[in-house]
């Protein structure tokens, strides 16, 4: 191996059914074109259940993508071009600048083409636009099939409700002897009052598993018990299409209206009634809109601690709820006795602490080291993944290279002539991919002007300046990883100083997402 052929793989399966282009297949494939070429697979990217066709996000792709742009790698390998995409030529052949500007070649193994032949590249882009072509006619066939289906009162497929499943001769919704009794349970509860929450205690106390597995919680209640199949009717899952065609599936579901009948359709038996779903939509919409009505609109949204307050019991995420945070996961129902803390309160110590910590920062403080490594990645995102990608694969081979130095010098390997031409090979490649990758790292450096000139003139300023609660949040997650709260005692005024610890910005943790 030289330090010009390292190479990724990238997988990915719409699907991943067994004997159908599946995961496997596709690695086996790629590793032996790769061994044939002389290349070493560094790291095998994979997206399953992932499109090539709709605009989804796939992780794998798009680590693949940085690898390949960064410089650590000098090939991508994909079994197909349509593993790639299937959007048409315009997206691929923004990949394929991409590629040649990093000097790296793009390998589709089973189209037998390979960017360092000068005709691949046309190939590809016509290989590309018939992929797209496909897609579209299969996604026609598939929108066809789905409403002979809806017509016939048929299972178009997916995870049935809880409480039923598919009979295979019909497709249609039949109770599950092993769930039905517990669904009924729910919807019992439901009819007689019960609030969201509770349904979940019960059904945790009880040891009773989710559809999932593992514990029930509001949000899976209130999921079921909206499903039109729940009650034997036909769903359809809400849908928008943008003005270029693209069409994005929402998670609002509502019964399937035949466009001839302009009837519902049933698709079986259900666990409850018609009837009975419209008086337990009822009742969860009163509660809905009695608990809204008696707040400001503007409480609906999320609170100035989303995604930093944590619960002093169980370490899980708090949300607003009413005038108070509270915590998530004894509002869902499991086992945690809960924290609750009133938002004013708590916002405005938290903000208070921070502005006072920004006040005494000092030159060499690592949290401002820290804060303004967090300022420039915000600015230049693309490229900070980069340069991790770089760091990582420098200090793998660094690693590797320790390993080299033990076997040859403490564990006695590599002896004789043979032996220390074979350490001498390996060490000369090592250094050689070491070299290249420093190299990429210098190239993925941070523009000039990334860091401020006045740093912590520019935290005041900001803390000055941020009244929206976006700007308020965004400059909260800069300096903050997360606030706990503790319990506190009913009758006994707020302290901050007694119940609250804030985790400061530490190196090497995520920040807290933007919202």
């Amino acid at each position: 191996m030289t330090a010009r052929n390292v190479a990724d793989l990238y997988l990915r399966v719409s699907s991943d059914r067994e004997g159908h282009s599946g995961i496997e297949h596709q690695e086996a494939d790629c590793r032996e074109w790769a061994a044939q070429n002389g290349f070493a697979v560094r790291k095998v990217h994979v997206d399953r259940g992932r499109s090539a066709f709709k605009p989804v996000r796939r992780s794998g792709f798009s680590d693949a993508v940085t690898a390949v742009t960064a410089g650590v790698v000098d090939a991508l390998v994909v079994w197909k071009l349509d593993r790639l995409s299937r959007r048409g030529i315009a997206e691929v052949s923004m990949h394929l600048t991409e590629f040649q500007k990093a000097g790296a070649r793009f390998i589709s193994v089973m189209d037998h083409l390979d960017t360092a032949e000068k005709s691949a590249r046309d190939a590809m882009a016509l290989l590309a636009d018939l992929a797209r072509a496909e897609s579209e006619n299969t996604s026609m066939r598939v929108e066809s099939a789905k409403r002979h289906l809806r017509g016939a009162g048929k299972w178009i497929g997916g995870r049935p409700p809880y409480g039923l499943k598919v009979d295979p001769e019909t497709r249609r919704l039949v109770p599950d002897a092993e769930t039905a009794v517990y669904a009924r349970l729910i919807a019992d509860e439901a009819l007689a009052g019960s609030t969201l929450v509770e349904i979940a205690r019960l059904l945790n106390t009880h040891g009773v598993e989710s559809p999932r597995g593992g514990e029930w919680n509001s949000s899976t209640i209130l999921q079921l018990l909206r499903s039109p199949a729940f009650a034997g009717i036909m769903p359809q899952t809400e849908m928008a299409v943008s003005a270029d065609g693209t069409r994005k599936y929402g998670h609002r579901v509502h019964p399937y209206i035949d466009p001839v009948t302009l009837m519902p359709v049933h698709i079986g038996e259900g666990v409850i009634g018609v009837e009975e779903r419209e008086l337990i939509l009822q009742k969860i919409e009163s509660r809905t809109l009695s608990f809204a009505g008696s707040r400001k609109v503007e409480n609906r949204s999320p609170a100035l601690l989303t995604g930093l307050a944590r619960c002093g019991r169980c370490g899980s995420r708090m949300s607003k709820a009413g005038t108070s945070y509270q915590c998530s996961r004894h509002r869902m129902g499991r086992d945690c006795g809960g924290v609750s803390v009133q938002v004013k309160s708590f916002d405005h110590y938290v903000e208070a602490t921070v502005r006072h910590r920004v006040a005494e920062l000092r030159p060499g403080d690592p949290l401002m080291e820290i804060v303004l490594e967090r300022m420039a990645r915000r600015s230049h995102p693309e490229l900070f993944k980069k340069r991790d990608v770089i760091a990582e694969e420098i200090s793998a081979l660094e690693n590797r290279r320790s390993d080299l130095e033990e076997a040859r010098y403490l564990r006695g390997e590599f002896e004789g002539e043979d032996g220390l031409d074979r350490y001498t090979q390996i060490a000369r490649r090592q250094g050689e991919r070491l070299d290249q990758l420093r190299e990429a790292a210098e190239r993925a450096s941070l523009p000039p002007m990334c860091r401020p000139l006045r740093p912590k003139e520019t935290l005041l300023q900001m803390a000055e300046g941020a009244k929206a609660m976006e700007e308020r949040r965004d400059l909260l997650k800069l300096l903050v990883d997360q606030v706990e709260v503790q319990p506190g005692r009913v009758g006994v005024r707020f302290d901050g100083d007694s119940r609250v610890s804030i985790a400061w910005a530490a190196a090497g943790a995520a920040a807290a997402p933007l919202t």
